[in-house]
């Protein structure tokens, strides 16, 4: 967890509670930096560092067994923090919203269809006690498209029997349209520091965000010269010029005068409308949505229900399935839908 105590308690901040560190350093830093409309600031994610059963049994051990129940008021950030920083309490009036973001799990030896229903029903108002987004069957789910578009998303389902998690995000590595591009900055990174040998992690991040900054595919060479004049130590930077161009070439968005984070926003566009029409598909059996549908049939979505649908798909261990569906993407468009239109 991040050091959220200050010598003066900050107040009236967004909070995300995630299960890990995809979560936080992979996904929602992308989606900041993508989004800088959205005003969290990344020390504000997080990480609870176990899965969403576990934080069931932290609640009841600090309300009671019955908490769900009896309709006890949760604090969240109290719990968390009281657990991994008792010395820094938070409290949830610390926060105009809250957010938890985990995994569906069924596999987990703790998995219990009540208790992840009570945490459904529960956290169900970020302004409240907290908003909770399942990902189905994980968070690696927002990779699982295998083109852009994908026509054959909404029907996209993994046995139960796929177990442990590590096989299903296998099966996503292999299969993902798009998770080159997710990936492109750390392979920047492992670059500079592995080949490279360049060992300062400021520099490392300064230069990486600098090659992500540029579109102008005519002005590739020249600008990347000027970003690695940044860089010292004895390093061949002509041939890390070139090597660098290469990557940028085959990743493609620089042809469209793209920037890397410009690139991103639009496939994560794409992610978000693909699983509003997934989750759409799964409510009301329509999966094609005119684009000025596409607010209201989001604002309908009905994570309980998809909940109870998951469950029933899923309860057969030999023959049941999940179906594949990310819905902590649908943060941007809770936060604001124009982000995406």
């Amino acid at each position: 967890m991040s050091n959220y105590q200050d010598e003066v308690r900050r107040r009236r901040r967004n909070l995300l509670i995630v299960e890990g560190n995809h979560e936080k350093n992979k996904l929602f830093s992308l989606i900041f930096k993508c989004f800088p409309e959205i005003n969290i600031d990344i020390e504000d994610v997080w990480i609870y560092g176990t899965n969403i059963y576990l934080l069931y049994e932290d609640i009841a051990k600090e309300y009671g067994s019955q908490w769900a129940d009896e309709k006890v008021d949760i604090d969240l950030p109290f719990v968390i923090s009281k657990k991994q920083h008792p010395q820094f309490p938070c409290y949830k009036e610390d926060f105009i919203n809250i957010i938890l973001v985990f995994d569906y799990e069924r596999h987990d030896t703790n998995f219990s269809e009540q208790k992840i229903m009570d945490m459904q029903q529960c956290f169900h108002d970020a302004a409240d006690m907290g908003k909770l987004y399942i990902n189905y069957p994980m968070i690696e789910s927002y990779l699982h498209l295998k083109a852009l578009p994908d026509c054959d998303f909404y029907t996209r389902k993994i046995p139960v029997s796929l177990q442990p998690g590590k096989k299903y995000k296998a099966q996503v590595d292999s299969e993902t349209a798009i998770g080159k591009l997710f990936e492109f900055p750390h392979r920047i990174d492992d670059l500079l520091n592995g080949r490279f040998g360049i060992t300062d992690e400021k520099a490392r991040e300064e230069c990486c965000k600098a090659v992500l900054n540029i579109s102008e595919e005519h002005e590739l060479e020249r600008e990347l010269e000027e970003v690695l004049q940044g860089l010292s130590g004895d390093i061949c930077k002509n041939t890390l010029k070139y090597q660098l161009k290469d990557w940028l070439l085959k990743m493609g968005y620089i042809h469209r005068g793209q920037s890397y984070w410009e690139c991103i926003r639009d496939i994560l566009g794409k992610i978000i409308f693909h699983n509003i029409r997934k989750a759409n598909w799964l409510l009301n059996g329509e999966f094609e949505i005119e684009e000025d549908r596409y607010k209201k049939c989001y604002e309908q979505i009905d994570l309980m229900e998809i909940l109870k649908m998951q469950n029933h798909f899923s309860r057969d261990e030999n023959q049941g399935y999940i179906w594949v569906l990310n819905t902590c993407i649908f943060f941007v468009a809770e936060y604001n839908f124009a982000l995406i239109n």
